[in-house]
Parts: structure tokens; sequence; C-alpha cells
């Protein structure tokens, strides 16, 4: 009897200990759900101004991944682009050999007296001395043609065109006729030669002069 007595004593302080465990636990639990119902009354405020920040933080980052991709796709890729380098071209080729006089004296009209025959002859004339008109004396070929004058010549063709070199700057051309005894003969610019033929030998003038600018020029084959 007095075994059992003992072992009747010794389950209570367990039951006891056992009990308030429970009670400490359940306390325990009742706490931090009050607590945690407690902290989201109080920070309802702070966690929705979070949240709002958060979400603009969001949507700006967005927007400015989207112009960053926009511009990135506007901007070509230096990486992949090839650069073609331009093909040399030919350079142009003329589709002339050299100046051709008889096509120029084709566009020139010269005009004529109507008086005889149209001939032409080929002959290159050589100047000899100037005159001046007014005053009726001999001047340097120079004062007429200017200080860099050196050697000018007139060259007549027989298809009709001629080539003035007298003046140093550069050679003009043009078209002529030779009717009878006299010659008329015509710039590409359209101005008139002043010429007169003072002796003919075979056919071409061995002896004329031109007038350039109130000098007279004369040539001799």
């Amino acid at each position: 009897m007095a075994h059992r007595y003992a072992g009747g004593n010794s389950k209570k302080p367990v039951a006891i200990i056992v009990a308030v465990a429970v009670a400490v636990l359940a306390a325990a639990v009742v706490a931090i759900l009050f607590v945690l119902n407690s902290g989201k009354s109080d920070n309802k405020g702070e966690t929705t101004r979070a949240a709002t920040s958060v979400a603009q933080t969001i949507a700006e980052t967005t927007v400015a991944g989207t112009q960053s991709n926009s511009d990135d796709s506007a901007k070509p890729d230096q990486s992949v682009i090839e650069t073609e380098q331009p093909q040399s071209l030919p350079e142009a080729q003329s589709t002339q050999s050299g100046y051709d006089e008889s096509s120029a004296a084709q566009s020139i009209v010269v005009p004529t007296k109507g008086t005889g025959e149209i001939g032409y002859f080929n002959a290159t004339y050589i100047p000899y001395k100037a005159v001046d008109k007014d005053t009726n004396s001999e001047v340097s070929l120079r004062e007429v043609f200017g200080t860099s004058y050196s050697q000018g010549v007139l060259t007549f063709n027989s298809d009709g065109s001629f080539t003035d070199s007298m003046y140093a700057s550069e050679a003009e051309s043009g078209a002529y006729v030779v009717e009878g005894e006299d010659i008329s003969a015509t710039y590409s610019n359209d101005k008139n030669m002043q010429i007169t033929v003072n002796e003919w030998e075979n056919g071409s003038p061995k002896d004329f002069v031109v007038n350039y600018g109130g000098y007279d020029v004369y040539f001799a084959a």
C-alpha cells in the first residue's frame, strides 16, 4: 500500500509542470499574435507609403530603362558596322583626242560678201611689225600684245578654221573664208577679224595686215 501512495504523489508535479508549460506557451502565442496584430495596425500607413515608394521607384526605373533602350536602338551598333570604302572610279576620259578645229569652225557663222567662190588655204604667218594707226608710227609688238608677248602666230587651215596665238594668255580660234582676194574671219566669240591682204601668192596671202585694237599688225608667211 505504501508503494502505491508514493507512485501517486510523483505524478502530480509532472502534470503541474506540463500544465504550466502549456499555459506559458499559449500565453506566448497570444502575446506574439497580439504584437503582430498591433504592429500591423500601427505600421499600416508606413507600409502603404513604402509600397507606393517602391512602386514609383519600380515605375521610374522601368521608364528610364525604356528610354535608354529606345536611345540605344536609334544609334547604330558601332561594333557591327562595316565601313564601306568608296571604290575609286576611273578618271573621266575625253571623248575627243584633241581640239576639233573643224567642228568649231562649222559652228561659227562667217559673214560673206558674195563676191566670188568660197575657198581656203593652209599656212602659218608670223608678225614682223606693228603701227599705231593714230600716230602712224611703228611700235613694238609688246606694246600691242603686252609685256609677256614672246612669239605669236596666225595659222589658217584648209578646213576653214584658224588659230590666233598673239596674246600670251591663251590662243583664240575661229573660222574664215576666202572670197576672191578678200578674207573674212570670225572668232569663236563672234568677233570679226579685220584683215587687209597686201599681196597674194599661189592662192594664199603672202603679206597682210590685221587690226588689233587700233594697231595694224603686219604678217608674212
